[in-house]
């Protein structure tokens, strides 16, 4: 019990040491851009309606406020390491996850996305900016872990798995399976715009507007089925979520027939086409708004048709959350016994499929 017990506790610590460092780190990058002004990343002079939301800032303005949120970072992790906490349980929640998903949808704009669909061209464009856009969401995951943890913690459940005594099962055990539908389902209006573009069918546009857009980009029937492609593929994987064949390799694959799907082989990318795709949606849901409301000019190719341009995408959202809860029902669903508290029962494929039909 004592070893359990000293596992539990490093967890957390653990977890609040990566925020600390983070902090640390980042905020220094900050305050050196804010006294030297090379290097800040997120104003390039050549700014569009679908920039990152921190990217209208200037540079002072955007570097003061990392600065500040880096030195919150440094003081909440090193408070939730003390045995008596001075700050409220509820406030360090709420820093923890208001720094998370502020960091995931203020930082990242649509080029994350966009590189992982270029990639399947062989074309790889990758910066300073979406580098360090990374760096900022691997932030937002040590925030989010850290405030999971913390939350475990207050509720005496295990720091590991979140398992307790008196365990309740979440809402996504019930839920999973609908959510899943919902992140099957959000990316096939995008897919069917591009594969009626590449058809030379102008589905939400003037034939005007596809004509231009073919002239500016010679190549554009193969993006746009490769991008099309990649939705509809992208949702038959995660159907695997809640199919058999998503728990065990078919019996046809070569060599790995039968064997079971590593729980990570599917958790991490879903987990990071999840995030990709709620930054890109919340950059184009607040594009299409700002567009509506008149609150910025409506000038440019994709701006004049923006229902049909980016209409599509306003499905993003719904498909990235989605896509994310439907990943954690998942790993829920198949993780194993806690090797640190022994809490849970080992997994076995033949009598725990019970979200399957028989």
């Amino acid at each position: 019990m004592i070893s359990k017990k000293i596992y539990v506790q490093s967890k957390l610590k653990r977890n609040v040491f990566f925020v600390i460092t983070w902090s640390v780190l980042y905020g220094s990058l900050n305050l050196y851009w804010l006294l030297l002004g090379t290097g800040y990343p997120f104003q390039n002079g050549d700014l569009d309606l679908f920039s990152a939301i921190i990217t209208y800032l200037p540079a002072q303005v955007g570097g003061s406020l990392f600065v500040i949120l880096c030195l919150f970072g440094l003081l909440v992790g090193v408070e939730i390491r003390r045995p008596k906490r001075m700050i409220p349980r509820w406030l360090i929640l709420s820093y923890l996850w208001g720094t998370a998903f502020a960091l995931i949808l203020f930082v990242p704009d649509s080029s994350l996305i966009a590189a992982i669909a270029y990639a399947f061209l062989f074309k790889f464009d990758f910066n300073w900016q979406m580098l360090n856009q990374i760096i900022c969401i691997i932030g937002a995951l040590s925030f989010s872990f850290a405030a999971l943890a913390f939350q475990r913690k207050i509720r005496n459940a295990c720091e590991y798995c979140g398992r307790s005594d008196n365990e309740k099962p979440i809402f996504l055990a019930r839920w999973g399976k609908f959510i899943t539908y919902i992140a099957v389902l959000a990316p096939l209006p995008y897919a069917i715009t591009r594969y009626a573009w590449s058809l030379g069918i102008p589905l939400g546009v003037d034939q005007n507007f596809l004509k231009d857009f073919s002239s500016s980009n010679p190549i554009h029937h193969i993006i746009e089925w490769t991008f099309g492609s990649l939705c509809i593929v992208g949702s038959i994987l995660t159907l695997g979520l809640i199919q058999k064949w998503g728990e065990r390799f078919p019996s046809w694959f070569p060599f790995i027939g039968g064997k079971k799907v590593p729980v990570l082989l599917a958790v991490i990318p879903a987990t990071c086409v999840a995030i990709a795709v709620t930054s890109a949606g919340f950059v184009f849901t607040t594009s299409f708004i700002a567009v509506e409301f008149h609150l910025v000019s409506a000038d440019g190719i994709l701006v004049s048709q923006i229902w049909g341009a980016v209409g599509p995408m306003l499905f993003w959202i719904p498909w990235g959350v989605a896509l994310g809860l439907a990943t954690i029902a998942y790993y829920y669903r198949r993780r194993d016994k806690c090797c640190h508290c022994g809490r849970g029962v080992n997994r076995s494929i033949s009598n725990n499929m019970q979200i399957f039909p028989s």
